[in-house]
C-alpha cells in the first residue's frame, strides 16, 4: 500500500529535526578541543638590545646594562636612591676592562683598571685618591701615596728587580730618590727644582765611596771620594785635587 504524500512530508520533517537534535547533543557531548600550546622559545635563542634596565618595587633604575657613549660594553648598579653608580664594569673597545665602586657617600673608593699597556688600583678617600698600585708593560711594578691628589712618594721595583724609593716635591717631579741595586750599588740623588741632581752619595759595590756636589744646571763641582781625594772642579773640569 502506497504511503500518503503527507505522511512522507511528516517523516521527512521529523528525521530532519532528529538529525539537527543529535548533532547538537553530539557537539555538546564531545570532548573539547586540546587546547594549542604557546609556542616554545627554542634553545639557545638570542635576545639583541642596547640597553638593559634593572628597578625596583618603586620604578627606580637600580641597575643597567648596555653600550655607553665611548663604546664600552657596561654595567652600571645603583644604590637605593637609585642616582649615583655604587659599582661600574665594563670592557673597553681598546681591550682593556675597568671596574669602579662607590662608597657611602656618592664618591669614588676604588678603581681598577687593566689594558695592553699597565695594570692599576686606586683607592680613595672622600673622592681624592690617597694610594694607588701600578704594574707597566716593561714590568715596573709601584706604589704611589698621594695627597691632594699629589703623588707624595713612590715605592717601585725597576725591571731588573732592584728596588727604589722617591720622594716628590712642588710641581710632581723627584725631589729624593735612593736606589739599591742587585750589584751592590747603593745611591741617594737630591734633586732640584729643575729635577737635575744636586747632592749625589754613592756606594760602588760596598768598595768605594763617593759624594758629588752639582750646580742648578747639573754640572759637576766637587767630588769627594774614599781614597781619599777631594776633587774641586770648574765647568766640569779638575781645577784642585786634595789627597
Amino acid at each position: 500500500m502506497a504511503r500518503q504524500p503527507g505522511v512522507i512530508l511528516i517523516s521527512a520533517v521529523i528525521s530532519a529535526v532528529l538529525g539537527l537534535t543529535t548533532g547538537f547533543l553530539g557537539g555538546r557531548l564531545a570532548a573539547p578541543p586540546a587546547p594549542v600550546a604557546a609556542p616554545v622559545a627554542e634553545a639557545g635563542a638570542v635576545m639583541q638590545a642596547q640597553d638593559f634596565q634593572l628597578v625596583d618595587q618603586a620604578g627606580r633604575v637600580r641597575g643597567r646594562l648596555g653600550v655607553d657613549a665611548h663604546g664600552a660594553a657596561r654595567l652600571t648598579l645603583f644604590g637605593p636612591d637609585g642616582t649615583l653608580p655604587r659599582v661600574s664594569l665594563a670592557a673597553t673597545p681598546q681591550g682593556g676592562a675597568e671596574m669602579e665602586l662607590g662608597d657611602g657617600q656618592h664618591q669614588n673608593a676604588v678603581a681598577l683598571k687593566a689594558d695592553q699597556d699597565s695594570r692599576n688600583i686606586a683607592l680613595y678617600h672622600e673622592g681624592k685618591l690617597r694610594l694607588g698600585l701600578e704594574v707597566q708593560k716593561n714590568g715596573e711594578a709601584a706604589v704611589n701615596l698621594y695627597d691632594k691628589d699629589q703623588r707624595l712618594i713612590t715605592l717601585g721595583l725597576t725591571t731588573q728587580g732592584d728596588p727604589h724609593l722617591t720622594f716628590y716635591g712642588e710641581g710632581y717631579k723627584a725631589a729624593l730618590d735612593m736606589v739599591s741595586k742587585k750589584n751592590g750599588d747603593r745611591s741617594l740623588n737630591l734633586l732640584g727644582k729643575n729635577g737635575t741632581p744636586r747632592v749625589v752619595l754613592g756606594l760602588k759595590n760596598d768598595q768605594k765611596a763617593a759624594l758629588g756636589l752639582f750646580d742648578h744646571k747639573g754640572k759637576t763641582r766637587v767630588v769627594l771620594m774614599d781614597e781619599p781625594s777631594l776633587i774641586l772642579l770648574k765647568e766640569g773640569k779638575p781645577v784642585r785635587t786634595l789627597p
